[in-house]
């Protein structure tokens, strides 16, 4: 994750946490079991009337989405891909960073960042985007409680989860209650 766009997508991700985000090398999806969300297409914004950030879902492939997250006052826009996940009945958002730009002017990426995966549970009905994060306190303390562990480094303060993707998927199916910050929401512009 780049260094400046991280903070918006922190505030799309978990604004609410007492912890930080968990990053992950590897995705939670698979290309077998990506899943389509039509209610997901669309503007969506902030429940919260200050924040004017308008969330753009479009989608791209066959089980594949492109999120444009745009300020209209700076004009800056950050581009994700996002695949969506089926694991047992909850649905969970896979995001990666691919640019930024402002007044449609691609900016160069800081050197030596490279892209990781952002975990988020969600719950999408046609007027409303619910979605929790991944935290990374949970994650600490899972493994130092014997929990369910996940592999993860420590890298520049910041969460690295480093298990393969199939432990990925066992962890956060069994952890869906209790390793995600409280559901926040967004809103869809008519």
């Amino acid at each position: 994750m780049k260094a400046r766009p991280l903070l918006p997508l922190l505030m799309f991700a978990c604004l609410p946490l007492s912890g930080c985000p968990s990053y992950s090398v590897n995705p939670l999806y698979t290309d077998k079991d990506a899943v389509v969300e039509p209610n997901l297409e669309g503007t969506w914004i902030s429940s919260d009337s200050s924040d004017k950030e308008e969330f753009v879902f479009q989608k791209s492939g066959d089980h594949k989405y492109n999120l444009a997250m745009v300020n209209p006052d700076t004009k800056v826009r950050q581009n994700f891909q996002v695949h969506l996940v089926r694991l047992g009945d909850q649905i969970f958002m896979d995001f990666m960073y691919e640019n930024q730009t402002i007044n449609g002017v691609k900016l160069d990426d800081p050197v030596g960042v490279i892209p990781a995966h952002v975990i988020a549970k969600v719950k999408i009905s046609p007027d409303d985007l619910a979605y929790a994060g991944l935290e990374d306190d949970a994650i600490k303390s899972q493994s130092v409680s014997k929990g369910s562990p996940l592999d993860y480094q420590m890298a520049g303060g910041s969460l690295l989860i480093t298990a393969q993707t199939d432990a990925l998927r066992r962890y956060v199916s069994a952890h869906a209650d209790d390793a995600f910050s409280k559901l926040e929401h967004l809103r869809r512009i008519k």
